[in-house]
């Protein structure tokens, strides 16, 4: 990666002002933050040294300081104080699944947390009044939204008080919990129950899955990140995972990049240790296991469908990509590097290669005009399973792009979910 400066007015180049390397990728995901008090120096994120930490240069590409230096995924800066002194930043804090406002001094380094509330917040600030806006939820709090002084006072006005907006209905609860991957990382997960759970029982289970980078599912949110339907799953007398492996966001540059060349691989496993500890539970049926994910995660449940076969009786594949070398440049490059470069990684991850592995059921789904997961990668699938003699179930969205919104987005979860509650038997 090279930082260029350019004539604003010409567009010539006039210098590199520094460069980054990594063996794997490197991923600029932010520009530039003018010091407002000194157009000449800037601050800038990176995560050269693992974990995404603030680094303060000038306009000639010197280093003049390391701002930070946490272990743990600074996400995005906020802004600067009246000054030009502070500079306020969110991020995860210790823990990944919760989400923070920091405020960093740019000449002592010294880091003040201002969000003390445990849970997932979204902030804005006011440079003016030195205030954030504050909204977040937990596991515990629905939501709430206060304006908090943004120094150590802590001082607050609470603006809402959200009631449960399910409290008028029969939900159970959600529980998150930590595995351990097969080479030592924690890995997040997240378990919902029926609200009449009974442990003398045996429940079929449905796991949801993404499992690719720039995503997370798992957090210390309301409902834990969880979406609506998988509650109503849950009601109808099922067990619903979903849980966090490598190459997930915000747990660092190892974590994210282990999946490098081998997308799949590592997904793959720690999905399985997510299925090891489900199996260990007196109250799941091992033998009635679904699965579904959409985009990254159409590929992991086709992958988890035909690479681990017998391990699911059912899988829903929404938006799946099949072959990585038909993926867009600037995603698929990323992360497996060009196909001359690495053959081996993209036969090992192209799923046309373990169609005759199939067992059990297993439903494709498409929007006709995805510009993301192209068709393509779908209608190939389509055509390995017919040549190889392998039954299938598709359906596609017509006019829909990557995903299905609107009214439609009804039609699709109800299509999902009566095919695994009719299937996963």
């Amino acid at each position: 990666m090279w930082l260029n400066q350019y004539d604003a007015v010409t567009g010539e180049k006039i210098k590199t002002l520094f460069e980054e390397k990594n063996d794997k990728w490197v991923e600029p995901e932010h520009g530039v933050y003018f010091l407002p008090n000194n157009p000449k120096e800037f601050l800038w994120l990176s995560e050269r040294n693992g974990f995404m930490n603030i680094y303060h240069y000038n306009t000639e590409g010197k280093l003049i300081d390391q701002i930070t230096d946490v272990k743990w995924v600074i996400d995005n800066i906020l802004g600067f104080d009246a000054k030009g002194e502070n500079v306020v930043f969110e991020g995860t804090g210790e823990d990944p699944r919760e989400f923070h406002a920091f405020k960093v001094n740019i000449k002592s380094k010294e880091i003040l947390q201002l969000t003390t509330e445990a849970g997932v917040h979204s902030v804005e600030y006011n440079q003016f009044t030195n205030s954030i806006l504050d909204t977040y939820s937990s596991l515990s709090i629905p939501k709430n939204i206060e304006i908090v002084s943004a120094d150590s006072k802590h001082k607050s006005t609470e603006l809402l008080v959200a009631e449960n907006p399910l409290k008028e209905y029969k939900y159970g609860p959600t529980e998150l919990m930590t595995l351990k991957s097969k080479s030592g990382e924690d890995l997040y997960g997240r378990i919902i129950k029926p609200h009449d759970f009974d442990s003398n029982k045996k429940y079929p289970v449905l796991v949801y899955v993404y499992g690719g980078p720039h995503a997370q599912l798992v957090n210390n949110a309301w409902l834990g990140g969880a979406s609506l339907w998988m509650y109503w799953l849950a009601e109808q007398g099922y067990v619903v995972y979903t849980l966090d492996g490598r190459g997930s966001k915000h747990r660092g540059f190892k974590f994210e990049s282990g999946v490098h060349r081998q997308l799949g691989t590592l997904e793959i496993e720690d999905q399985l240790t997510g299925v090891e500890y489900l199996k260990s539970l007196p109250y799941v049926d091992a033998k009635r296991m679904a699965v579904h994910g959409w985009s990254f995660g159409g590929f992991m449940t086709t992958s988890l469908m035909l690479r681990r076969p017998g391990t699911f009786t059912t899988g829903v594949a929404g938006g799946p990509v099949i072959d990585w070398k038909w993926y867009e440049i600037m995603y698929g490059e990323r992360y497996m590097d060009q196909p001359a470069q690495n053959k081996e990684g993209y036969e090992k991850a192209s799923l046309l290669n373990y169609v005759k592995n199939l067992e059990g059921n297993l439903l494709m789904i498409h929007g006709t005009s995805d510009d993301v997961v192209v068709m393509q990668h779908n209608l190939a699938f389509v055509q390995k399973c017919v040549s190889e003699g392998v039954q299938i179930d598709f359906f596609l969205y017509p006019m829909h792009p990557h995903n299905v919104r609107g009214k439609d987005r009804v039609h699709l979860m109800t299509k999902v979910l009566n095919y695994v509650i009719k299937n996963n038997k």
